[in-house]
């Protein structure tokens, strides 16, 4: 098969699908849409939304870059420092990093992650 370009219309109805999480997580369930993933299974990219909640993010297996497109939320470093971020703003977490995520509003943002060999 050969590769082909796509467009993704901005006001498409996306096919959402539920993300899996523990049965005790007592977060509302996130939904995403990946739009593209890699042969490999290492790159991806897609869409995902939540309503406010509060959480880890715990990046021990991948890199993630996320352009939020609505909502507003905190994060909170290992180091102690609250960064805040909104429509338009790129967030950029490499492996390793480790914080508190904390959605003050309803999210919607694309995120692209990298999982390196």
């Amino acid at each position: 098969m050969s590769a082909q370009v796509f467009v993704v219309p901005g006001d498409s109805q996306l096919p959402w699908e539920p993300v899996p999480q523990e049965p005790e997580d007592p977060r509302p369930v996130a939904e995403e849409v990946v739009s593209f993933r890699s042969e490999d299974g290492r790159f991806a990219v897609g869409f995902w939304r939540r309503d406010p909640e509060e959480g880890p993010m715990d990046l021990a297996e991948f890199h993630e870059v996320m352009l939020l497109l609505e909502g507003r939320v905190e994060i909170q470093t290992e180091d102690g420092e609250t960064l805040i971020a909104g429509p338009g703003d790129l967030i950029v977490a490499p492996r390793g990093a480790r914080a508190t995520w904390r959605a003050l509003t309803p999210v919607r943002k694309v995120w692209a992650i990298y999982r390196e060999p």
